[in-house]
């Protein structure tokens, strides 16, 4: 496969999927925020997209699979960046060739809700990061130090599939570590991700995080207390059923 080639044919796709902002208002939402230049394709045509080169080039190989995603999130859009992620989701062969300096290199390519989620709300798998847990442990304590606040809210995200999915508790102490060190900022690209993983940890931990949350509603962000107790009543965020096609997932 030709990466430089195949990066110019997917922005080429993202032109002609592309259309107008449907309000006229600002490409930059209060959710996405990220100040790259969108084309304002759905996700699932992105996923379209992806789909098509993985079928066009079955014979590539996982290192210029890799190399594709390393190109997109560097590039100019928000959807190549969050074309990315989608392409890593995808190929897990090529995202076992991922290092944790590639990931801290990528998130320094993102900006805003979407453009973080989009590669750290379960791209990486929870048996992967376990199968590496004292490099990837390290690299998320760094994250949530770092002066980049998406990297800081990736240090969270990046934990909400495992805490979700396992009760190893690995995943639960360090959750608890960073939340702990995040808490004291309100923002809300932190309030919501603390508000997420502490959700996230609700089914596989719920006697732990209540009891956390006894201890500490003084000190976490408000709206983390209320949807993480709602959620330990109910199984939901705002306590209604899951409407169907959401997933169950409630992100934050």
């Amino acid at each position: 496969m030709d990466v430089e080639a195949t990066h110019l044919e997917i922005v080429d796709a993202l032109k002609r999927a592309g259309t107008p902002y449907p309000t006229g208002g600002s490409d930059n939402d209060s959710y996405s925020g990220s100040n790259h230049p969108f084309f304002f394709v759905s996700v699932p045509e992105r996923r379209s997209i992806i789909g098509w080169v993985v079928r066009a080039n079955k014979s590539a190989s996982d290192a210029e699979l890799l190399g594709l995603a390393d190109r997109l999130f560097r590039g100019v859009s928000h959807e190549e960046k969050t074309l990315g992620a989608i392409l890593l989701e995808r190929s897990a062969p090529a995202r076992r060739l991922a290092t944790l300096p590639m990931l801290d290199a990528w998130l320094g390519e993102l900006n805003g809700w979407a453009e973080i989620d989009s590669l750290c709300s379960g791209v990486f798998k929870p048996d992967e990061i376990a199968a590496a847990w004292p490099a990837w442990k390290a690299f998320l304590q760094r994250l949530a130090g770092d002066a980049n606040i998406n990297k800081r809210r990736a240090s969270l995200v990046l934990l909400t599939a495992a805490a979700r999915s396992t009760d190893d508790p690995r995943f639960r102490d360090l959750a608890f570590e960073l939340v702990e060190r995040l808490k004291g900022e309100r923002h809300i690209m932190i309030t919501k991700a603390v508000s997420w993983l502490l959700r996230s940890m609700a089914g596989q931990h719920g006697p732990a995080v209540a009891a956390y949350l006894e201890a500490n509603a003084a000190s976490l962000p408000a709206i983390a207390v209320r949807e993480t107790r709602v959620k330990l009543a109910t199984g939901t965020k705002s306590g209604r059923s899951r409407r169907v096609g959401d997933g169950g997932r409630n992100a934050g």
